[in-house]
């Protein structure tokens, strides 16, 4: 029987390409059955804060970590904080970089966060996550500078029934109870007891705590807004362990004046601290509501503010 070569070859040319086309799929298949997908070469922040991480350079010991509400190790600073000779050594831009990027960047993350008192200027944010969360009618809040707007302070006091004391001697006012459970008294938080700038009468945390009951006693959340004020009082707080047992704490940081290194450098060392300290920063972001914030750093030539409400968590 004759073969039919021209039918056979015409075949093989109407049916190559497909046939090339199924092997060249079952090649690319099996290699990438057999491919495991790369790693991506970030950490987002919910890993980070699964990390482990010893406390920043200068400590002592290395402190334990209790049950935390949002995951397990401590929060890493994206920017650590050398001790100051390092500090020293460092150019007047590097310690303004360093200053502003600390921050602004979130250290360990609180899922349920709200929004206490005014939208702007006035309101503070709570973290409500875990154990965290202020107990209903069985919390103590701090409030230091009030200028005149109550609308965080009340807003504790409606929402969760804390006793709220809220201080701050530029207002005139005598010591007063304010409804139920807010306690107004006419005094400002320092690094001394006695009177300040303009005879305002003004004393530290730990005696502060201690006229109030609650030297031994856990505070939930304490709010510090004192215009440049909270960094002796914080310098303070550290040597007399005037933090203890506060859960949250919020600040507005402030650096006004002449931009000099010797305050960066000064600003950074209380900054290292609260770190030390076991405190994590959970929110952040820069005020730039009050024109008198905002300006252009001679160091680094950026835009950038002079106030920035910084949110921390005791979390170690």
């Amino acid at each position: 029987m004759k073969v039919p070569w021209d039918r056979l070859r015409m075949n093989i040319a109407r049916y190559a390409p497909m046939f090339c086309a199924l092997i060249v799929s079952v090649v690319l298949l099996y290699i990438a059955s057999r491919t495991r997908p790369r790693q991506p070469m970030f950490l987002d922040q919910q890993d980070r804060v699964g990390l482990k991480s010893n406390v920043q350079e200068g400590t002592k010991e290395k402190k334990s970590l209790p049950e935390p509400a949002l995951g397990t190790g401590e929060g890493v600073a994206a920017h650590p904080i050398p001790l100051e000779d390092e500090l020293r050594t460092m150019t007047n831009k590097q310690l303004a970089t360093l200053y502003n990027d600390y921050l602004t960047n979130v250290q360990v993350l609180c899922r349920d966060k709200i929004r206490m008192g005014n939208i702007h200027g006035g309101g503070w944010d709570v973290c409500v996550d875990g154990h965290y969360k202020l107990k209903k009618d069985n919390c103590i809040v701090y409030s230091f500078g009030i200028d005149n707007d109550f609308s965080f302070d009340d807003d504790v006091a409606d929402t969760f029934g804390c006793e709220v004391h809220a201080f701050d001697p530029s207002m005139n006012k005598d010591d007063h109870q304010r409804g139920k459970l807010i306690n107004f008294h006419n005094l400002g938080l320092a690094d001394i007891n006695g009177n300040g700038k303009s005879s305002w009468p003004m004393k530290t945390l730990p005696v502060i705590r201690q006229d109030n009951g609650h030297a031994e006693k856990d505070i939930d959340y304490v709010k510090i807004d004192i215009e440049d004020s909270e960094w002796g009082a914080l310098r303070y707080a550290f040597k007399t362990d005037a933090l203890k047992g506060i859960k949250q704490l919020s600040l507005e940081f402030h650096i006004f004046g002449k931009e000099e290194v010797s305050r960066y450098i000064a600003r950074l060392n209380v900054l290292r601290e609260l770190y030390n300290q076991g405190y994590r920063i959970f929110w952040t972001h820069n005020n730039v509501v009050y024109p008198a914030c905002r300006f252009t750093s001679i160091f680094d030539g950026r835009q950038r503010t002079r106030c920035h409400e910084v949110y921390f968590l005791k979390w170690v």
